[in-house]
């Protein structure tokens, strides 16, 4: 074989696989020589990678092996199904709110035994979170009902479990502003107790029911005052049932009113206000019996009767508008008269008429026009000269004087200076005078065509003027009662008119005058019942 030397500034390599002698004999490889150390480096292998994969390997495998044997262990020391029973357990309690007992079997303190074992197991580890977000949200429930005492303490686990300190803060203040307000609460139903058993139920405002109803303010589901509410309201009914049994309706009422005021749903009201609302549906048919009648003797001219049905209504309601509307209109109609009979210088029952008006209605604007009407009545008949017997020059002076005032109009005012003062004065000197007889017939003529002119130009207050100077003179008789009636048709579309103006004022004054000319027309009930609609 052929020798080969390889030249020393070549590099090596290992050629070609043909070219390997696998056979032969074994070839002796020649020492190299000095030159050539590089060359043996060269082919000297790295083995420290491959020294530190293998003590890689091994020391995973270690690993692994006392993993096992760890878990082993446990496993011998503690079965699995233990600690599957021990979070069972602490779920258990935690689901019914059981977060920490000192006996041990609270969440906490099971879910904390787990991981006494097994400091890394996961569902213990949930459980303990779960436990310290419980604790924060009873405490948060526990403020909501007033539960201080359960949300301290609630607050106190939260905490001792490192609950996030933005969540305590303000739980915390509320606990605070709550526990004060327990000091408020506890002094409250301390002095309603004094006031109940000293029998202060319903002064204001240290009375035992205010005291209650003050604290229910502030706590509605506080249990002492509820129940101290309760007893107070079941007396008071007790008050109305006995107040309804003596027949004393309003004091019951009043008495019902404040039970309502204080517990609108008091399991005793249902049944008191039923009897309450019978006596009241009777005690309205009553007052609407007495209105009805004494509005019909009002129209009937019975005012006697219409003062004292009105008066009836009034005793029973002070406040009552138809009463006191009734008797203001009663006393105008007898202040009318009043008027009347001072013409005929009746002074005696004028100023018993008005006298009786006044009773009726002090402050009545009628009342105290025909007060002065009187008074100026007496007045001109006192300077009047005395009668004298059979002196014809006197009686023409007056039948003069009397066809002067008709000439002015002046039928029945001013008193002293009207026709109808200076015939009267004639006839107390001669009745049977036919100059008087002519002067009687021209004052009724002139009256009657006075009556007529003034309601055909709708001035009916002084067509109700020429009806009362026609009065003066005829008592009674068809044809007057015929001209009241019309007059007070007039009176009456004018309180319609103004009614519809919304002149309510107006409208009542219209309505009185039909009252004071015609008190029987049929019309009177229906304009009264709109205006008392209308608020007039």
């Amino acid at each position: 074989m052929t020798d080969r030397r390889v030249d020393p500034g070549q590099t090596p390599a290992l050629g070609s696989l043909d070219q390997l002698d696998l056979g032969g004999p074994a070839r002796r490889v020649p020492p190299a020589s000095p030159a050539q150390p590089h060359a043996r480096a060269a082919r000297r292998p790295r083995r420290w990678p491959w020294v530190l994969l293998a003590l890689a390997v091994i020391g995973g495998a270690l690993a692994v092996a006392l993993g096992q044997w760890r878990d082993q262990i446990g496993r011998r020391l503690v079965p699995e199904s233990a600690i599957n029973r021990e979070i069972e357990a602490a779920q258990q309690a935690l689901a019914r709110g059981d977060l920490t007992r000192a006996d041990g079997r609270g969440a906490r303190e099971q879910f904390q035994a787990v991981l006494a074992r097994d400091p890394d197991h996961p569902a213990a580890r949930a459980g303990m979170n779960a436990v310290r977000d419980a604790a924060v949200a009873q405490a948060r429930a526990a403020l909501a009902a007033g539960d201080t005492e359960t949300a301290a303490q609630r607050l106190s686990l939260a905490r001792t479990m490192a609950a996030p300190a933005a969540d305590l803060s303000l739980l915390e203040l509320e606990l605070q502003r709550l526990q004060s307000t327990g000091a408020d609460i506890a002094d409250l139903l301390g002095r309603a107790r004094e006031a109940q058993a000293a029998g202060q139920i319903e002064q204001v405002p240290n009375g035992a029911l205010a005291l209650y109803s003050d604290v229910l303010r502030r706590q509605p589901d506080n249990a002492l005052a509820l129940e101290g509410r309760r007893e107070i309201l079941a007396g008071l009914l007790r008050d109305a049932e006995a107040a309804l049994a003596r027949g004393e309706h309003d004091a019951a009422l009043a008495l019902v009113a404040r039970v309502v005021e204080a517990d609108p749903s008091h399991l005793g009201l249902p049944a008191l206000q039923a009897r309450l609302g019978e006596v009241q549906q009777q005690r309205q048919r009553q007052r609407e019996a007495i209105l009805a009648a004494a509005t019909a003797d009002l129209r009937a001219g019975r005012l006697d009767a219409a003062a004292a049905g009105y008066r009836q209504l009034q005793a029973s309601e002070p406040d009552a508008v138809e009463a006191r509307q009734g008797l203001q209109d009663a006393a105008a109609a007898l202040a009318a008269r009043a008027r009347r009979e001072a013409a005929d210088f009746d002074f005696e029952a004028a100023e018993a008429s008005l006298a009786l008006a006044r009773t009726w209605a002090p402050e009545s604007a009628d009342v105290e026009a025909a007060a002065i009407r009187i008074a100026e009545a007496r007045a001109a008949r006192d300077a009047l000269p005395p009668p004298s017997e059979a002196d014809p020059d006197r009686l023409r002076a007056l039948l003069e004087r009397a066809r002067a005032a008709m000439r002015r109009g002046d039928l029945i005012d001013p008193p002293g200076e009207a026709a109808w003062d200076f015939l009267r004065q004639a006839a107390a000197i001669e009745p049977g005078s036919a100059d008087l007889r002519d002067a009687q017939a021209e004052y009724d003529r002139r009256a009657r065509a006075c009556f007529e002119d003034e309601l055909a130009g709708n001035r009916l207050s002084a067509a109700q003027a020429c009806l009362d100077a026609r009065a003066a003179r005829q008592r009674g008789g068809d044809a007057l009662a015929t001209d009241r009636r019309r007059l007070a048709d007039r009176w009456l579309a004018f309180a319609d008119e103004r009614l519809g103006a919304n002149e309510l004022a107006l409208a009542r004054r219209a309505l009185q005058s039909a009252q004071a000319v015609d008190p029987g027309h049929p019309g009177l009930g229906a304009m009264s019942e709109r205006l008392a609609r209308a608020g007039g």
